[in-house]
């Protein structure tokens, strides 16, 4: 049975890396020079970043002096499945990129090993203060990953468009935010111009990028969690809601944005029929430079917040884990190794000057280059407003929609703020007791936190 399971990664390996097409196979000819080599297997889901890593895996399987050869795999299409079956069938890779659920998929199961031998107080050092977060990296005291890269929210708007309505700056705050979108709808609206849009076919995708870090930049609580009482409290959402609503009842989205995806939202903003809309610092240089090349004038602002005066900071989505290291591994030394040289100043500093990722280890962006697109839009890189806020419990279902679902009706004029905000606060806080009854979550509860600087509460 185990050998008929076998075959059938092994097949499912070998499909998926040619639908990847982005296979990095060892260097033989290296591994048949100064003796017998250790092969370390490392998966990732990235096919954007390949030729980089490809090149500095090469890199590393000729220069390294401990007989290592590292064996680069993109997974794009199936990575999730193929990690799963691999690892179940303790055929998994020695390190593997997180791809968003890993860690969280696979450390209940034992699949991780934590990397506290390997990490003396100076290397630590090297990745800043309060990046070492129970429910990000840690568990339980153990650091199972290190942060890299990661991307938070900013707002994208057209220059051109504003000159032409007479803003001569972006909104500092939401009150502003909802005047100047019902401006450039009132004065270009005849030329298909609004003022402002949100891909509301999906509304976590949507909404999760908006509401909830403007929220957090504005001093308030995460997703709706409140760290400090350990409790859900939605009634600081909303003033937010209440923006976006005017702008939605009033007309100032672009049509048809409740059955707007968020390809279909760059399109139109790429064509300069958007004044503004809020998403990540990663993707939306690349997507106007590549997928959907736009010769009109845009620029970065921060979030706008509830009042003048930020009393916050926002989440650095994606930072504290990059890479993962498999517990069952045969060689953990040599996939420290191969982890410690992706994880270096000098791969890490490429792979930010270069463009691939936001890199948001200080000894790596206080020595690399900045790269083009900071330097054309500088609001793009992170700031002391931008931190690593911890999680939320996990395995809380409500019974009925979620919040953004919810938050969707408020927005679209179907209902008022102050009835789903109490149904909300209901709803997730039953279902976070039950959660925490069944033993499928833990209330997570930082009496002292301050969103303004949640590393001093949350630092290890």
């Amino acid at each position: 049975m185990k050998k008929a399971v076998s075959c059938a990664v092994a097949a499912m390996m070998a499909v998926t890396a040619l639908a990847g097409c982005s296979s990095a196979a060892p260097n033989v000819s290296a591994a048949s020079k100064g003796g017998e080599k250790t092969t370390i297997k490392v998966w990732t889901i990235n096919r954007h970043d390949q030729d980089y890593m490809k090149a500095a895996i090469e890199k590393f399987n000729k220069e390294n002096k401990d007989n290592i050869v590292a064996d680069y795999q993109v997974y794009a299409e199936n990575f999730n499945q193929s990690l799963d079956i691999a690892l179940s069938t303790n055929e998994g890779p020695d390190v593997f990129f997180d791809g968003g659920t890993a860690y969280t998929d696979h450390l209940p199961k034992g699949d991780l090993a934590p990397l506290d031998k390997y990490l003396t107080d100076s290397y630590k050092k090297r990745f800043g203060e309060g990046v070492f977060i129970e429910g990000i990296n840690m568990q339980d005291g153990k650091i199972y990953s290190l942060p890299a890269i990661g991307t938070t929210p900013r707002l994208f708007y057209n220059k051109y468009i504003f000159a032409k309505a007479g803003i001569a700056n972006p909104p500092a705050t939401l009150d502003e935010m909802a005047a100047d979108a019902k401006l450039i709808t009132e004065k270009l609206k005849k030329d298909g111009i609004y003022g402002f849009a949100a891909n509301l076919k999906s509304p976590t995708s949507a909404l999760s990028r908006s509401l909830d870090y403007i929220l957090m930049r504005s001093g308030g609580v995460e997703s709706g969690y409140d760290f400090k009482t350990g409790k859900y409290d939605f009634s600081s959402y909303k003033p937010i809601l209440n923006a976006y609503r005017d702008m939605f009842v009033s007309g100032a989205f672009f049509p048809g944005s409740i059955s707007l995806d968020i390809d279909p939202l760059r399109t139109q903003f790429a064509a300069g029929k958007i004044g503004m809309y809020i998403s990540w610092t990663h993707s939306e240089p690349g997507v106007y430079q590549n997928q959907f090349p736009t010769k009109e004038e845009w620029d970065v602002a921060p979030l706008p917040t509830v009042e003048k005066d930020v009393k916050g900071t926002q989440h650095i989505n994606l930072a504290g884990r990059w890479f993962l290291m498999n517990a069952k591994s045969k060689h953990p030394d040599q996939a420290w190794k191969v982890m410690e040289y992706l994880y270096s100043d000098e791969v890490l500093a490429g792979y930010h000057e270069q463009g691939l990722g936001m890199v948001m280890v200080p000894s790596v962006v206080a020595k690399a280059k900045k790269p083009d697109f900071i330097q054309k839009w500088p609001n793009l890189e992170f700031n002391d407003k931008d931190q690593v806020w911890p999680p939320v419990p996990t395995a809380v279902k409500p019974e009925g929609n979620d919040m953004y679902f919810s938050m969707t009706a408020v927005i679209t004029g179907s209902t008022d703020a102050d009835k789903v905000i109490a149904d909300l606060n209901t709803r997730y806080n039953a279902a976070l007791d039950k959660a925490v009854a069944d033993g499928k979550t833990k209330r997570i509860q930082y009496p002292d936190f301050n969103p303004a600087s949640p590393s001093k509460s949350l630092a290890k």
